[in-house]
């Protein structure tokens, strides 16, 4: 009886650091982004990148302002592209993201509509976006600085 418990023992240390192993950042990569569509939630200026908006500020607080930013949208899909909702129209375009320094680019964005007001500012801060930060829940893409960023929510 001892000798079996030493050898199943034995076999779960041999087996446990393929099972650990198996786990990589990739996966983190599909979780976060490639698990559907994410609304933005607001712009915030004066964050603390490592302490989650601690101190955040919002950009928008006024009802009418934030009915036009929630409703825009971004996907970003397995194959490396991204599509997503503006105000009257859509846009599309290509993305990659590092796991190992929390790094995202957004490039060749086109859009159905001409570009003006919100859908400018939106546009342009996706084209600035360099880092994430979230999880299955909650997105947040920031420029080289990271005192500003977008927030997004499934």
């Amino acid at each position: 009886m001892k000798l079996d418990i030493r050898k199943y023992i034995r076999c779960l240390l041999f087996v446990l650091p393929f099972l650990l192993g198996s786990c990589n950042q990739e996966d983190d990569i599909n979780e976060i982004f490639v698990s559907g569509q994410w609304q933005l939630v607001n712009y915030y200026t004066g964050i603390d990148w490592n302490n989650y908006n601690a101190n955040a500020k919002p950009t928008y607080t006024k009802p009418e302002d934030l009915k036009v930013i929630n409703a825009f949208s971004i996907m970003f899909n397995d194959d490396g592209t991204v599509q997503g909702n503006i105000e009257n129209g859509t846009y599309s375009g290509k993305w990659q993201a590092n796991a190992k320094d929390r790094s995202i680019r957004i490039t060749q964005i086109e859009c159905t509509v001409s570009l003006s007001g919100k859908n400018k500012e939106f546009i342009d801060k996706l084209k600035n976006v360099q880092f994430y930060q979230g999880d299955n829940i909650m997105l947040r893409l920031a420029p080289n600085e990271r005192t500003t960023c977008m927030q997004f929510r499934h």
